[in-house]
């Protein structure tokens, strides 16, 4: 099952930036980090004024410990964050589910898109949430229907690495280079190619069962 819910009273640096700087903020990828924490790639659009300046504001909040700007353009910024503090994620993982998205489009909704990973995960998650005094409105719930196996950036970095002979023996490129090749981290590039191999690997098996 997937679910797609908004959060309205949440202290989170995408649903603040959006209202700030009257633009959409999307997180395409999103993984616990250091107990509390977690890492992200995100997508700005529609961004009126000086980008430099509205990552600085980001990087100056508390919760934030890094930001890598990997492509600015006219009104779009791409990149990665670390935060010392996301409750949001962790509780998403603790109750079963997996993030699958989250954006907000400046109207101080924090939107996110979620897969169920067992049954009673989405109830328990939707109940979770909802004890931290926040307000949650559920927007959609439904059926996954032939679900792809990787995300289509998932999907684009594992044939990149597989082109360029990254799971030959020897390798014919390293992680660094992926980095450089891709626009990306080398510590993005590594998360996201072990997550990508974790899913075409499990889905393998599960159809061999």
């Amino acid at each position: 099952m997937e679910a797609e819910f908004s959060i309205r009273g949440m202290r989170f640096w995408v649903t603040d930036f959006a209202a700030r700087w009257s633009c959409s903020v999307t997180v395409t990828e999103c993984i616990p980090w250091r107990k509390k924490g977690g890492q992200a790639m995100f997508e700005v659009n529609g961004l009126e004024g000086d980008a430099a300046a509205a990552i600085e504001e980001v990087r100056a909040r508390p919760e934030i410990i890094s930001v890598d700007v990997v492509e600015s353009s006219e009104g779009r910024v791409v990149g990665s964050v670390a935060m010392r503090e996301l409750w949001i994620i962790w509780t998403i993982v603790d109750c079963g589910c997996f993030l699958e998205s989250a954006w907000s489009n400046g109207d101080g909704r924090a939107m996110f898109r979620v897969l169920a990973g067992s049954e009673g995960s989405l109830p328990n998650l939707i109940k979770v949430i909802s004890s931290r005094g926040v307000d949650i409105e559920i927007n959609r719930i439904s059926r996954m229907v032939d679900r792809p196996v990787v995300t289509r950036k998932q999907e684009k970095l594992l044939r990149l690495a597989l082109e360029r002979g990254f799971f030959d023996y020897p390798r014919r490129v390293t992680l660094e280079e992926l980095a450089l090749m891709s626009g990306m981290s080398t510590s993005t590039v590594a998360e996201m190619i072990k997550r990508g191999e974790k899913n075409v690997l499990k889905n393998f098996f599960e159809k061999r069962r």
